[in-house]
């Protein structure tokens, strides 16, 4: 799970941390995309539905799932329900019982819809925002304990309403100088943010509760949010930063080592190099004991978390470096010309790279911004690369989805017909390595990378909609001598 799960973003992306596993809930699927069966079916419509329900979070996707994926990433499984604490008070169990059918019936409903309209979204995330107000009159939420509130938390964020009530409800609890105070400020903040603001998670750092609560949900949002600001943001918590090293070791508990990789990136920006380096160290030997030990499911956790932090991005060694290595095992443009046969032989042009795939809705929907950019630039000067990897999948949006596991020529003959579908006027390559790089450190897509002309990485971690900073990073390659 990653900080922006939560934010109703502006530039959506599609997440890919846990994997897709038989018998998840469609709410889990929604909000973590590698579940592509479902993402597939959107298509650029899936934008208007993540505007509409994004402000589901993960506790809700956690509870569903409970039996399939076990306690990881600063998660848990939910917990027994105890005692009701008045009459008439349901319990977390009954709670959650609610929650259920409730999503249950809005999935049945949302599957009705046919083509999701802008029109049909805003009048269905109206229905939602009702169904939700209903449900829970004449409950009071400032007397539920945290079990309870943590049971109803997901339908809180789905009416501006209720919305209201739980950040007055969290706003108070956030008073409290401890890790239940520590989560209650980062969930308030999380629900009036628009979108993630590194600065503001960086000085949550010094709050008195977070030490306790660092393994906890919101304590790995804010390490892997406040990890992307800026040097002056960072240097003053240097201290705490440096006090967590201990608590990073081989006994530690898994939801907190899935924090590593922002807390590494912490540690890199705000100490010295000899110190982050020590600590960087300590970090990485102490993933690879828990791996060595670890089966099933901890097992493949712990080996992409170890992949995360060593690659080029989490060693510090992206911006300025050569670009890391991209196995291009299929090149082509709509036409079926394959332009070039490495990244290598694009060296004295700039290159921007998009990560994506198919079944991202975010990803396609940005075509429209990338094609204007290929019209605005010569390819004489700047090629553009659309690089995703093998998906098992093709997610048409013309036609119906071709399944294609196991068969990548087919893999490969269905991408070039989506490319001719969508009018694709840049050049996709399929790469060994997967569309989520580690390297490049991409926990979402789309994500753009610009290469200088001595094919270095310039800037990352751009939202193909955002053409002005990706035009801005291009201008200023192609101005270098």
């Amino acid at each position: 799970m990653t900080h922006q799960d939560f934010f109703p973003n502006k530039r959506p992306f599609c997440r890919s941390t846990l994997g897709s596993e038989p018998g998840a809930s469609f709410w889990l699927h929604l909000h973590f995309s590698s579940a592509r069966s479902l993402f597939h079916s959107f298509g650029p419509e899936y934008l208007m539905f993540e505007s509409a329900l994004l402000p589901i979070v993960t506790s809700l996707a956690i509870s569903a799932a409970s039996a399939v994926l076990p306690a990881q990433e600063g998660t848990a499984t939910p917990p027994t329900a105890p005692a009701a604490q008045s009459t008439g008070t349901p319990s977390a169990a009954e709670l959650q019982e609610k929650v259920g059918a409730l999503f249950e019936m809005l999935q049945k409903e949302y599957e009705t819809l046919g083509e999701p309209t802008p029109e049909k979204m805003t009048a269905f995330q109206a229905r939602v925002a009702e169904k939700v107000d209903a449900m829970l009159v004449g409950l009071d939420l400032a007397s539920l304990d945290a079990e309870r509130l943590a049971a109803i938390e997901p339908v809180l964020r789905l009416s501006p309403a209720a919305t209201e009530r739980f950040v007055a409800v969290l706003n108070e609890r956030a008073k409290e100088p401890n890790a239940a105070g520590f989560r209650a400020t980062v969930q308030a903040k999380m629900l009036t943010m628009s979108a993630p603001d590194p600065v503001a998670f960086a000085a949550l750092l010094g709050h008195p509760g977070f030490a306790e609560a660092v393994a906890t949900e919101e304590g790995a949002a804010v390490l892997d949010s406040a990890s992307e600001a800026s040097a002056d943001a960072l240097k003053p918590h240097a201290a705490v930063l440096e006090s967590l090293a201990g608590k990073f070791n081989a006994g530690a508990p898994l939801s907190l080592m899935a924090a590593s990789g922002g807390y590494l990136r912490a540690c890199g920006v705000a100490l010295p190099k000899d110190k982050a380096t020590a600590i960087r160290t300590q970090v990485v030997a102490a993933l690879q004991t828990m791996e060595a030990k670890a089966t099933g499911r901890e097992k493949k956790i712990l080996e992409r978390l170890i992949k995360s932090v060593n690659g080029a991005a989490g060693r510090g060694e992206l911006i300025g470096f050569a670009c890391p290595t991209l196995t291009c095992e299929w090149v082509s443009r709509a036409d079926g010309s394959s332009p070039w046969k490495s990244i290598a032989d694009l060296k004295g042009k700039v290159v921007v790279l998009d990560f994506w795939a198919t079944w991202c809705g975010p990803c396609v929907g940005s075509f429209p911004q990338v094609a204007e950019m290929r019209k605005h630039y010569p390819e004489k000067d700047v090629e553009i690369v659309g690089i995703t990897s093998v998906q098992g999948m093709v997610a048409h949006q013309k036609r119906a989805r071709v399944e294609c596991e196991g068969d990548v020529a087919k893999e490969r003959a269905e991408t070039l017909e989506f490319m001719k579908d969508m009018g694709v006027t840049w050049t996709v390559a399929m790469t060994a390595e997967d569309v989520f790089n580690n390297d490049f450190g991409i926990r979402g897509i789309p994500f753009v990378a610009v290469l200088d002309k001595e094919g270095k990485v310039f800037k990352v971690g751009m939202h193909p909609s955002d053409e002005a900073a990706i035009r801005a990073a291009v201008d200023e390659c192609l101005a270098k001598k």
